[in-house]
C-alpha cells in the first residue's frame, strides 16, 4: 500500500493538472519556498492509524492528507481557483477520498501568495 501522500500524489499527476507546476510530498526544497513564479501543491500526512475495528484487532488504516496549494502570484485573468478547487475535490471524491475540510483563501504574509488548505482522509481495508 501507497502511503497516503503518495496515492494523492499518482491521482493529481494522472489528471497533468495545467494549473499546478509541481506537486511536492511532506516538504517544499529551499529553492522553491520563495518563488512565487509557480503553483505548488504541497501534501503532507495527517493520519495513518487502525480503522475497522473487529474481533479485537483492526481490519484497515485510516489515511489522511492535507493538500495546501501555494499559487502563483500573477495567476491568468480567466483562471479561477474555486473552479479549480472544486474540480479537484471532485475528481478526489470519486477515487474515493472524503472532503474534510476545505479552508477558506489565505494570503501567505512572506510571498503574498494566495493559499489554500484542503483536508482529505480515507479508509482502506488491509
Amino acid at each position: 500500500m501507497l502511503l497516503p501522500v503518495s496515492q494523492v500524489a499518482s491521482l493529481v499527476n494522472a489528471l497533468k493538472l495545467t494549473w499546478v507546476d509541481k506537486v511536492y510530498l511532506n516538504e517544499m526544497p529551499r529553492e522553491d519556498l520563495d518563488n512565487t513564479d509557480i503553483t505548488v501543491m504541497l501534501l503532507q500526512e495527517t493520519d495513518s492509524s487502525p480503522a475497522y475495528h473487529a474481533n479485537s484487532t483492526f481490519k484497515g488504516i485510516a489515511m489522511g492528507v492535507e493538500i495546501q496549494i501555494f499559487y502563483k502570484i500573477d495567476l491568468a485573468n480567466d483562471f479561477n481557483p474555486i473552479e479549480a478547487e472544486i474540480a479537484l475535490m471532485k475528481t478526489l471524491k470519486d477515487a474515493g477520498w472524503l472532503i474534510v475540510s476545505s479552508q477558506h483563501h489565505t494570503t501567505d504574509p512572506d510571498t503574498n501568495q494566495l493559499t489554500k488548505t484542503i483536508y482529505v482522509t480515507k479508509n482502506e481495508m488491509i
